[in-house]
């Protein structure tokens, strides 16, 4: 079993081959990144947006993940993160609020 020398014609068709191969490959890595948001591009906001990866990833969701420092996000699982409402604590009132509230002075928060 020898091996021909390849004439230039064919070798060329090969090459162009493979290059039609790489860049069908680069065009499916490209639709699949353009799927994914990371925290930089997110509507939520850096924090908001870290927190909603790190929550779906310990809960077992699919959407998320965490490469290197980019957290990312399906454009699912973000728009179920905009719908959810953020959790908002109570907001927490000093001493002389609290006096105040207790002894219902004027100007007291309701």
């Amino acid at each position: 079993m020898s091996l021909r020398p390849l004439t230039l014609r064919q070798l060329a068709r090969g090459v162009r081959a493979f290059a039609d191969a790489l860049a069908a490959i680069d065009a499916e890595d490209c639709a699949e990144r353009a799927e994914w948001v990371d925290q930089h591009q997110s509507v939520l906001g850096n924090r908001r947006h870290c927190r909603a990866a790190k929550a779906r990833i310990a809960a077992g969701l699919d959407g998320a993940a965490v490469v290197g420092r980019r957290h990312l996000l399906s454009q699912s699982a973000l728009a179920e993160e905009l719908a959810r409402k953020p959790e908002k604590k109570p907001k927490e009132l000093s001493v002389a609020e609290q006096l105040r509230s207790e002894l219902r002075l004027v100007g007291s928060p309701r």
